[in-house]
């Protein structure tokens, strides 16, 4: 069965349904390449102590930070070549490319000896661990997302979408539970000497798995007039689709990041205990993983504008009141709640988002698209986030700038959904 996306082109539909296994192999591979970039945040302190000279003491977040961003950074140039290759060659080649490199940055991390060792080498080849994590990075969205989208019943695209995201929150989830078990079962001295490696070991270890379930994906059967020019259209046409896509990225991705930055630095400046941040980092995960899956069954019923209008207005609601909330009682519980509060309701839109920005763009330039808007929109507002909320803070003696960034994100969303909107081909 074939069905029309735009001018000419056209997918395969093997099936009206996709594949319970096609399902959880995209979504579990997808949180295993994440739980990398969330493990980063999650350990954030412990890697300024090993990678950054003492004397940087006071800088050493900030530094970490930084690296954390250049991680997003280089997402853009994973998104034009593994995109353009998802799209030339298949989606699933280009998931087995990007299991293996971000594997690769992360095995780096794992074993990378300290500044005690490497000297000023080893801030610089974290670095380039986080560039390679983020090379990969760059192509996944896009490749999983168009997968998903082209194998599915297209009455269930918001679902299919919203477990995707799920997947982000799974990866939240077990970085926090990881560094649980450690306090569990390690000394504090020996977390801090090399405990904090094994999440990253563990990521590490677990590329034969990504690798053998991505090998039995079915591919994406694609169609189209060899006469037409897919990226000159993708890139020139379609001028207002691309604004718009960023800017439904940033309203998504701003409340993530801030989320994992205040799991683990807190409100007031005075950051919670290791334990109490790895708690925060698993409810986060948690209500992720339960509100993308519900608002993406939702948006299928309701409508994808309705849910993603919905998120970010009830996301500018309580933003402001939850983080003055935060920062008045400054205990971990209140902590917890208001961390997970934001990042539900924002979790809510993600899956609508995704299928929105899929469907503006044709087949054939599908991925490099999603890609490169996904990479685009998260490296210069996601991966920021943290140094942005901690540079704001530390230049102005405050605790809000977290919640005002949020809050700007959900209402420039709001705004640009009203005066641009969304045009897709496929309804």
């Amino acid at each position: 069965m074939q069905v029309p996306f735009d001018e000419g082109e056209t997918v395969v539909r093997q099936s009206h349904k996709l594949e319970a296994g096609t399902l959880a192999t995209i979504v579990l591979a997808n949180a295993l390449e994440f739980f990398d970039f969330f493990a980063y945040a999650t350990f954030s302190a412990f890697i300024a102590r090993a990678y950054f000279p003492q004397e940087a003491h006071k800088l050493g977040p900030l530094l970490t930070l930084g690296t954390f961003a250049a991680g997003f950074l280089s997402r853009p140039i994973g998104a034009c070549f593994i995109g353009r290759y998802a799209d030339r060659v298949g989606r699933k080649p280009a998931l087995l490319l990007t299991s293996s490199l971000v594997t690769a940055g992360t095995l780096g991390v794992a074993i990378m000896p300290g500044y005690g060792v490497l000297g000023v080498y080893a801030p610089l080849l974290i670095l380039l661990c986080r560039v390679a994590q983020g090379v990969a990075i760059g192509g996944e969205i896009g490749s999983s997302g168009a997968l998903l989208l082209e194998h599915g019943d297209r009455a269930r695209k918001g679902f299919y979408a919203g477990c995707l995201m799920a997947g982000q929150g799974l990866a939240l989830t077990v970085a926090g539970g990881c560094g649980i078990a450690l306090y569990q079962f390690l000394s504090p001295l020996q977390i801090e000497q090399w405990g904090w490696r094994l999440p990253f070991a563990l990521a590490s270890a677990l590329i034969p798995v990504q690798i053998f379930l991505r090998r039995h994906i079915r591919e994406t059967r694609l169609t189209a007039d060899p006469g037409q020019a897919p990226y000159r259209d993708v890139f020139f046409r379609q001028r207002r689709d691309w604004a718009m896509a960023i800017v439904l990225i940033f309203g998504g991705t701003v409340p993530t990041y801030v989320a994992t930055y205040t799991a683990t630095f807190g409100v007031t400046g005075s950051r919670p205990t290791a334990f109490a941040a790895f708690v925060t980092t698993i409810a986060v995960g948690v209500v992720t993983f339960i509100l993308s899956v519900f608002g993406g069954w939702l948006a299928d019923r309701l409508g994808r504008l309705k849910i993603i209008v919905v998120s970010r207005v009830l996301t500018m609601v309580v933003v402001l009141p939850a983080f003055h909330l935060a920062s008045v009682h400054n205990d971990s519980t209140t902590l917890l709640c208001v961390v997970a509060l934001f990042a539900g309701l924002s979790a809510l839109g993600g899956g609508p988002g995704i299928i929105a920005i899929l469907e503006m763009f044709p087949v054939r330039g599908r991925v490099l698209a999603m890609s490169l808007v996904y990479a685009t929109g998260v490296a210069l507002f996601g991966g920021t986030a943290p140094l942005v909320v901690a540079s704001f803070d530390f230049w102005t003696g405050g605790h809000l700038a977290g919640a005002w960034y949020i809050f700007c994100s959900s209402m420039i969303t709001v705004l640009a959904i009203r005066f641009i909107g969304i045009r897709t081909f496929a309804r």
